[in-house]
């Protein structure tokens, strides 16, 4: 995880915004004027569900990018180390923070405002004041919902690299033992097991066994 994949995750906002960009401007472009060629305005609904669209757009593909960023190798390692994972970590609260979002809905509202006709801007202003509080807390709720699944994914791909890494320390540590070791391992357990069933086997045992009150039959 390092500088590659933050300029990643920003081309993807960048595109994404773009999108979202284009159908805002198609929204004012194509919105129907009233008596007098005044513009009524954009509708408010119409342009919360481009903000969300945008936000899930951005999720989706920050997600993606993290899964495919885990299959490869940056600088002969995988992604994953704490320091480089932080980083990441930050660019992703940057590019899904709330007020590069909230700041642009309320000039959308303004806009929308400094459009309405003359005699009832007031009241309309006071329903977009409205609006704008509703779909503010909206918006604020997918980009916490947004930010909470990505950094899951970048949390998931840390803790996969940890355990990676653990498995591999583990096998180096066992993969240079002498194999005498291994062997005299196997040996001394096989002669333990022997030594057992000598025991129990022996009339010894079996006589303290009767001592004791216990059976020794042939269930022993």
């Amino acid at each position: 995880m390092n500088d590659d994949l933050n300029s990643r995750l920003e081309a993807i906002d960048a595109d994404c915004e773009k999108t979202a960009k284009a159908e805002l401007d198609e929204l004012f472009e194509t919105t129907p004027s009233t008596a007098g060629s005044t513009s009524r305005g954009p509708s408010p609904q119409a342009a919360e569900a481009i903000w969300l669209r945008l936000i899930g757009c951005k999720e989706q593909e920050f997600i993606q990018e993290i899964r495919t960023a885990k299959q490869k190798k940056i600088g002969g390692n995988s992604m994953g180390a704490a320091g480089e994972a932080k980083s990441v970590e930050k660019a992703i609260n940057d590019l899904l923070a709330d007020e590069r979002y909230l700041a642009r809905m309320r000039d959308f509202y303004a806009q929308v405002a400094g459009e309405t006709v003359s005699e009832t801007s007031q009241a309309q202003a006071k329903r977009l004041d409205l609006i704008d509080t509703t779909y503010r807390t909206g918006v604020e709720n997918a980009l916490r919902r947004a930010r909470e699944n990505v950094l899951s994914e970048l949390k998931l791909n840390r803790v996969s690299k940890e355990d990676d890494a653990a498995f591999l320390s583990q096998w180096k540590q066992y993969s240079t033992l002498s194999p005498w070791r291994a062997i005299w391992t196997i040996v001394l357990l096989s002669l333990t097991s022997y030594l057992i069933a000598f025991i129990i086997a022996s009339e010894a045992f079996r006589a303290l066994l009767e001592r004791f009150g216990w059976s020794t039959g042939t269930g022993m």
